[in-house]
């Protein structure tokens, strides 16, 4: 199997992007594509982030609509301070909650598509979505070249950032670079059935607790029929509860913790046994979350009520980051 970077793409988005604009207002340009080589795209120097013997490479999820002088923007414009700063609390969060003192993190800007392209440029939200995956594409092998030094990593990614790093794995990973992959930790996206079988050497579930080289993948919801239309396909799903595949409910006493920022105190929360979970047809049901705690009834035709799409990166921090040490011990013992 081959896997290649798909920088080629991009000539041929250039002319879908300027098309996209079905409004009547100008045409959407892409932005200037990052230099990886610079620390300025990355949220910590990834020069510095050598010290520890295991790595987490962190994409972050859609972070909003982006506008740019005149037009609502199709694209994240990461020349711009601004458009990094919208990134910079999620990565922090992350840093500190997943990586903390146990982790090298290294966590790449790029340009994303924004929820522009989903609501006012969908017919062409797919095309779009091919910077992104070269954006991430080419930190991850500038990574893998320059910083990496052979150690183990562990991917790590929430929905936008989860679906380019599950391109990654299917074209721009080389086996060698796959072998080096504790885990995959794929949250709020979807794999298909066709996915698994076109891909059955490099998207492998996780059955259970301690597997390597699998991928970790469930999506939240407080009601079956709550799911995302633009999530409503996958195959696959773990119970980040109690590492099981079926149907087994996982009680609030499993639940080790959520943890999310406090505005009032500018610290990190932690409030242990918030919910219990079982999995139904490749969804994990919620069994004692308000839905209201994440509903936008701006994003409702996209994330209906029910849906906790927003909260699935932190809902089950404690028992994610109690699991990546686990994998990690397991991969380094083989």
């Amino acid at each position: 199997m081959k896997y290649m970077q798909p920088r080629f793409l991009i000539p041929v988005l250039t002319v879908l992007v300027l098309a996209c604009n079905s409004t009547g207002k100008e045409n959407q340009l892409i932005p200037p594509e990052p230099d990886y080589q610079d620390p300025i795209y990355w949220f910590l120097n990834p020069a510095e982030q050598t010290s520890r013997a295991v790595d987490i490479f962190y994409v972050y999820p859609t972070l909003g609509f982006g506008t740019d002088s005149v037009n609502p923007a199709f694209l994240a414009d990461i020349t711009r301070q601004e458009a990094r700063d919208a990134a910079f609390s999620n990565q922090r969060f992350n840093h500190q909650v997943y990586a903390g003192d146990e982790y090298n993190f290294f966590a790449p800007f790029y340009r994303q598509r924004t929820m522009n392209a989903l609501t006012e440029g969908s017919e062409n939200a797919e095309q779009i979505m091919e910077v992104p995956v070269s954006d991430i594409a080419a930190a991850f092998h500038h990574y893998m070249t320059h910083y990496n030094g052979g150690r183990p990593f562990i991917l790590l990614g929430h929905s936008q950032g989860s679906a380019v790093l599950l391109e990654l794995l299917k074209y721009s990973m080389s086996q060698a670079q796959y072998e080096q992959m504790i885990a995959a930790y794929l949250i709020g996206w979807q794999i298909t059935g066709e996915e698994l079988e076109e891909f059955p050497d490099r998207l492998i579930p996780a059955r259970g607790s301690d597997d390597t080289g699998v991928i970790i993948m469930y999506n939240s919801l407080t009601t079956p029929d709550a799911r995302s239309p633009r999530i409503d396909r996958s195959v696959v799903c773990i119970n980040p509860l109690n590492w099981k595949t079926d149907s087994t409910l996982a009680t609030r006493e499993e639940h080790l913790g959520i943890v999310r920022f406090n505005r009032e105190t500018r610290q990190y929360d932690t409030i242990p046994r918030f919910t219990g979970a079982y999995i139904q047809d490749h969804y994990l049901i919620c069994t004692d979350v308000d839905p209201a705690v994440v509903f936008n009834e701006e994003l409702k035709d996209l994330f209906p009520y029910g849906n906790l799409h927003f909260m699935d990166s932190w809902l089950y921090a404690l028992n994610l980051k109690v699991n990546m040490a686990e994998r990690a011990e397991a991969f380094l013992r083989k």
